[in-house]
């Protein structure tokens, strides 16, 4: 059965006759009859009554007929998402920190594109510091951004992923667990220097953890760069040293800290087209579920 074979039959219906019908479909009588004819055949009873004044629907025809129609109606609102979608077009513009940039955008923007391949999006994976994304949001150098909670109460946001903190040891390095927290045996502690790692930091010292930073450094993948080296230890974000190195191993925390992500714009930009695609597909679990983050439970839903 074909959508054609349809087609035919409403206009031979609409119209009352062959000939009215092919001259609306611009084409011939007999190519309609033979669909028609198949049609029939098909599904076994005749849908159409000939005589000399036109054609008309027997009983099984009306009932085929609407069905018929809504199957068509069905084809036209697909045609209609289609042309919608090639219609939306636009620049959307994110910024991130670079191991959302690195591990979590790549499939849903890919995804994106096949759908609305008139949409640009920029990414500025350049954010270090929690309020930096916020920042770039608010100053209209972002449509978007993929923050860190809290945020600014001057933006509207929608909560997406988190991670957790991690102790991140040199590999070859079996500490011993005193009260919760690895002994080390004099190796340096390596802090991160941004204002989450620094609260989480605090939170540590309030359970517990002894250590002072002997240096404070601004780029995770350099700090678990240094510990795979056995120049000493850290407290980072889990996505921040993923894919881990072999020469590093990762231990969870004594005290729950976890890093808290959200969707955030301003709130009039969180209604416009292009950016309503963007986040419908930044949030989409199948597509997140494919990331080999969350697959190796790095990252998880709120």
């Amino acid at each position: 059965m074909k959508l054609s074979q349809l087609r035919m039959l409403v206009a031979v219906a609409d119209n009352g006759s062959f000939s009215a019908a092919a001259a609306q479909l611009d084409c011939t009588q007999s190519r309609i009859s033979h669909a028609i004819g198949e049609l029939e055949r098909e599904l076994g009873v005749r849908l159409l009554a000939r005589g000399r004044d036109g054609s008309a629907p027997t009983d099984a025809g009306h009932r085929v007929l609407d069905k018929a129609r809504q199957m068509l109606r069905i084809e036209a609102s697909l045609l209609d998402a289609a042309r919608d979608s090639q219609a939306l077009a636009g620049r959307v513009r994110i910024a991130c920190f670079r191991s959302v940039g690195t591990h979590l955008l790549p499939h849903a923007l890919e995804a994106l594109a096949l759908e609305y391949p008139g949409i640009e999006i920029e990414i500025d994976d350049g954010c270090d510091e929690r309020d930096d994304v916020a920042q770039a949001v608010l100053q209209g150098r972002a449509d978007v951004g993929i923050a860190q909670l809290p945020v600014d109460d001057a933006l509207a946001w929608q909560p997406y992923l988190f991670d957790s903190y991690r102790l991140v040891l040199p590999a070859s390095l079996a500490p011993r667990i005193d009260a919760g927290w690895p002994a080390v045996d004099g190796l340096p502690f390596i802090a991160l220097a941004c204002s989450g790692a620094a609260a989480v930091l605090e939170r540590c010292r309030a359970a517990g953890f002894a250590a002072r930073p002997s240096r404070t450094m601004a780029n995770d993948t350099s700090i678990a760069a240094m510990v795979g080296r056995g120049m000493g230890f850290s407290i980072l974000p889990e996505l921040s040293v993923f894919p881990k190195p072999d020469e590093v191993r990762t231990l969870a925390l004594p005290i729950a800290a976890r890093r808290e992500f959200v969707i955030a714009a301003l709130p009039g930009t969180m209604r416009a087209p292009a950016v309503k695609a963007v986040l419908r597909f930044l949030r989409d679990k199948r597509i997140v579920a494919r990331t080999r983050a969350y697959q190796g439970g790095i990252v998880s839903w709120e």
